[in-house]
């Protein structure tokens, strides 16, 4: 029988470690501003006094930015994809499977209190600053809002499954070095999380339509901008919907594998 009480005590724990390791907080705020002026300097040149580009308003591009970076720091607040790779190589991870609970949902639930903790002490303050002071468009309707919230929430599921599914892959894999650069390059790019799909070539726009990763970032930042509305955003939706239960499901058969590999070979 699933016990939620269990995994419920790991996002707490989470979210009270996080508040002691307060420093590590404020240096990823810190990355966080940085990589916005950066974005929003970048994007600010490139429209350079144009009112649009593509059919898209230089403040609808701002705030797409600005709206990335939010979802960029709740996803980066979760376990890093080194932590897991090392617990791999060192064996730890054996530990783990000796405990009485599911490992891949007790490092979401761990993620869900240090994100909690990151949302309510860091972002949430600062962006409400930014949203307050800086021209960017806001959705004029309580229920644009509550697609945003749940296409967020899904597309952190979906970055969550394939992070790590990758991070097992340690399990199999000498060296995930090299592959580990192309693995964040390309998610960073086909996510469009600095790159909306719209400024894409046809044919990257093409790939990255048929992959998970338009759901991490592209999907959430369109539908809060507008870019993505009415019906198009159920569609959307269950797009992401599909996605999250594919990565899952991959995640699931190679953890399966991950963990007869560790029961076969004596942790």
């Amino acid at each position: 029988m699933f016990n939620y009480r269990v995994y419920w005590t790991f996002a707490k724990k989470s979210f009270l470690r996080s508040a002691v390791y307060r420093f590590d907080v404020w240096s990823r705020l810190g990355s966080n501003i940085i990589f916005l002026l950066m974005w929003g300097s970048i994007w600010t040149a490139l429209y350079a006094g144009k009112e649009e580009a593509g059919g898209v308003s230089f403040e609808a591009m701002l705030t797409y930015i600005v709206v990335s970076q939010f979802l960029t720091g709740v996803n980066g607040a979760g376990t890093p994809l080194w932590e897991i790779q090392e617990k791999v190589r060192t064996g730890d991870i054996a530990l783990e499977l000796m405990r009485p609970f599911d490992v891949p949902l007790r490092y979401l639930f761990a993620d869900f209190g240090s994100v909690a903790f990151y949302i309510v002490t860091a972002l949430l303050p600062l962006y409400t600053v930014i949203f307050i002071f800086m021209d960017v468009a806001l959705p004029n309707d309580w229920l644009t809002w509550v697609y945003f919230i749940i296409a967020s929430v899904i597309g952190f599921l979906i970055r969550y499954c394939i992070e790590m599914s990758f991070g097992l892959l340690t399990f199999f894999l000498v060296e995930t070095g090299g592959i580990e650069d192309i693995f964040y390059f390309a998610m960073s790019l086909l996510s469009g999380s600095v790159i909306p799909l719209w400024f894409f070539p046809d044919w990257l726009a093409t790939i990255a339509i048929y992959l998970p990763f338009q759901g991490i970032y592209y999907i959430p930042n369109s539908i809060f901008i507008g870019e993505i509305a009415g019906l198009e955003i159920l569609t959307s939706i269950g797009i992401q919907l599909f996605w999250v239960v594919v990565t899952y499901l991959v995640l699931r058969l190679i953890w399966s594998q991950a963990s007869k590999k560790v029961i076969v070979q004596g942790g």
